[in-house]
């Protein structure tokens, strides 16, 4: 690889990095409980109820993350399965 590309290639990986960093301290407990309840294959009604949230935060905060996520390059395509993948990576859920 030439250097100017590897060069790029590495400031762009740096910057998915940070940014998913950026994205995981914003995170509260209760974004986190979402994202673990439905790695566990709750639906999002289900997860409202175990929280005692209303089911439009959860399908907002869902929404929200995808497309923050797919925003910053840290994922590849806007799917939620690709958030759980994303989470379990940064060890915020477990496998």
């Amino acid at each position: 690889m030439r250097t100017k590309a590897r060069v790029r290639f590495k400031k762009q990986e740096r910057n998915q990095r940070q940014a998913g960093e950026r994205i995981i301290a914003a995170l509260s407990g209760d974004q986190r409980r979402v994202i673990a309840l439905s790695a566990e294959g709750y639906e999002p009604g289900e997860i409202a109820r175990e929280l005692a949230l209303d089911v439009d935060y959860v399908n907002s905060f869902m929404t929200g993350l995808i497309q923050r996520l797919t925003h910053e390059c840290v994922i590849a395509s806007p799917e939620w399965r690709n958030v759980l993948v994303w989470a379990s990576d940064r060890e915020l859920i477990d496998r």
